[in-house]
C-alpha cells in the first residue's frame, strides 16, 4: 500500500512579457463483609438425687441434663456444665441396697459455624485510548517549487498585443523548467498548490479529453480576481491545428503515481473549452491574455521530478498589456 501524505507548495506564479486522553483509571470494587459470630450453647440442667431405697428397693437415678443449644456462625459455642450424681440411698432397710448414682448431664451444644466469606466486588472497566493527532503540513517535499517565478519576456512588438519570444530560435521553442521534489521515494505525497500568473490560452480536447475543473464554463463568465483554466490530463493540439499556433503551458510528474491513485499526472495550466479556443468564431480568447488564480492538490511522487513545459510553436507571445 503507498502511503499518502500532505505538502504545500505556497505559491507558484507565471507571467508573460510586461504590460495540521489518555485511559480513564478503573473503580475499586467493593469487599465482601465478615461473617457474624454463633451464639454460646446453654449448659444442661442438673440431674435429681435419687429417692430413698424403702425396705431394700433402689432408689432412682437422677434425670440427665438438657444439651445447650447449637451457635450460628463464628465463635464456638460454651460447654454445659456436668450434671450433678444422684444423692446416696436412704437409710439402712432390711437388705435393702443403697440408690444408684444418677448419670451425669450431657455436654453443651455443639460448635457454631464460621460466617461466609463475601464475595470480592468487580474490577472498574478499562479507560478507552486516546485518538492519535494527524501529521502537520511538510513544506520540506516541495523544495525549490514553493514560492517559484517563471517569467517569458518579449523581443519587440508586433501587430495588435504580440511580441516576439526572446527565447525562440528556428521557429519554435520550449521553455522547461523543473523541481526536485523531496521525501520518500514511493511514497505519494498530495502537494497543495496555488498558480497565479497571465497567460493566452489553449484547448486541450476538453470536453472528450481529460477533465476540466471548471467543465464547460465559459471563458467569458469568468471572475476578474482569475479564471480556472486548470485541466487534469488532455490532448495538445496537433501541429496544424486550428490553434496550433498559441502557447501550451504543461505541468508534468515523474515517475507518475500509480492509476490506483489518480489517473493523471499530466496538468495544462491555461485550458478553454473546444469552442472558445483562440481561433473559434467566437473570437473571445483571440490575441489576447487572462489572469488565473487557483489553488490545487495533485499527488506527487516522493523523489520525483515535476517539470513546467512552456510551448511556442511560432516565436510569438501575446503580451500581458492588453485588455486584461
Amino acid at each position: 500500500m503507498k502511503n499518502s501524505r500532505l505538502a504545500f507548495a505556497g505559491l507558484f506564479a507565471l507571467g508573460v512579457a510586461s504590460c495540521s486522553s489518555g485511559a480513564t483509571n478503573t473503580t475499586p470494587g467493593v469487599g465482601g463483609t465478615h461473617g457474624g459470630a454463633g451464639t454460646s450453647g446453654e449448659a444442661g440442667t442438673s440431674g435429681e438425687a435419687g429417692t430413698s431405697g424403702q425396705a431394700g428397693t433402689s432408689g432412682q437415678a437422677g434425670t440427665s441434663g438438657e444439651a445447650g443449644t447449637s451457635g450460628v456462625a463464628g465463635t464456638s459455642g460454651i460447654a454445659g456444665t456436668t450434671g450433678t450424681a444422684g444423692s446416696t440411698a436412704g437409710t439402712t432397710g432390711s437388705a435393702g441396697r443403697g440408690g444408684t448414682t444418677g448419670s451425669a448431664g450431657t455436654g453443651g451444644g455443639a460448635a457454631g459455624r464460621g460466617g461466609t466469606t463475601g464475595t470480592g466486588g468487580r474490577g472498574g472497566t478499562t479507560g478507552a485510548a486516546g485518538v492519535t493527532g494527524t501529521g502537520g503540513d511538510n513544506l520540506a517535499v516541495v523544495g525549490a517549487w514553493d514560492g517559484a517565478l517563471v517569467t517569458f519576456p518579449c523581443n519587440d512588438k508586433r501587430s495588435g498585443y504580440d511580441c516576439s519570444n526572446i527565447m525562440c530560435t528556428g521557429g519554435t521553442s520550449t521553455k522547461t523548467t523543473t523541481w526536485t521534489m523531496n521525501g520518500t521515494a514511493g511514497t505519494v505525497y498530495n502537494v497543495t498548490v496555488r498558480i497565479r500568473g497571465i497567460v493566452e490560452v489553449q484547448a486541450y480536447g476538453f470536453p472528450g479529453s481529460g477533465m476540466r475543473d471548471a467543465a464547460s464554463a465559459s471563458i467569458a463568465n469568468c471572475p476578474s480576481t482569475g479564471c480556472d483554466l486548470f485541466q487534469r490530463g488532455g490532448t495538445p493540439m496537433a501541429a496544424g491545428g486550428v490553434s496550433y499556433d498559441y502557447n501550451n503551458y504543461e505541468l508534468s510528474v515523474s515517475p507518475g503515481v500509480p492509476t490506483s491513485v489518480s489517473m493523471y499526472n499530466t496538468y495544462y495550466l491555461n485550458s478553454v473549452i473546444t469552442s472558445e479556443n483562440p481561433h473559434a468564431s467566437s473570437n473571445i480568447t483571440s490575441h489576447l491574455t487572462f489572469p488565473i488564480d487557483y489553488t490545487k492538490t495533485i499527488p506527487v511522487m516522493g523523489n520525483s521530478t515535476v517539470t513546467l513545459k512552456v510551448f511556442d510553436s511560432n516565436c510569438a507571445l501575446v503580451q500581458n498589456c492588453g485588455p486584461t
